[in-house]
C-alpha cells in the first residue's frame, strides 16, 4: 500500500460570488493550499476535485478547474 498525506489546505471566500467564475474561486483555495504545503503544481501526481450543490459543470467540474489551476492531465 502506498502512503499518501494531506500536506496543505486552503479555502476560498464564502458567500455569493458574482465577482469570479468557478475556476477562479477554486484557484483561491488551491493557491492557498500550495502555499501552506510549500509546493507547486509540478509536485502533484494526482488531483481530485469534488463539488456539492453546484449547477455549473455538473458532470465534470474537475476538467475546467484542473486546467485553470495548472493540474490538467493529473485529474480524475
Amino acid at each position: 500500500m502506498r502512503r499518501v498525506a494531506i500536506i496543505g489546505v486552503g479555502h476560498s471566500r464564502f458567500g455569493v460570488r458574482n465577482d469570479a467564475i468557478l475556476q477562479e474561486i477554486a484557484f483561491e483555495a488551491v493557491k492557498e493550499a500550495f502555499e501552506d504545503a510549500g509546493i507547486t503544481q509540478r509536485d502533484i501526481d494526482l488531483s481530485v476535485v469534488g463539488s456539492v450543490g453546484t449547477r455549473l459543470y455538473e458532470a465534470l467540474p474537475a476538467v475546467p478547474v484542473n486546467e485553470y489551476v495548472g493540474l490538467d492531465g493529473r485529474g480524475l
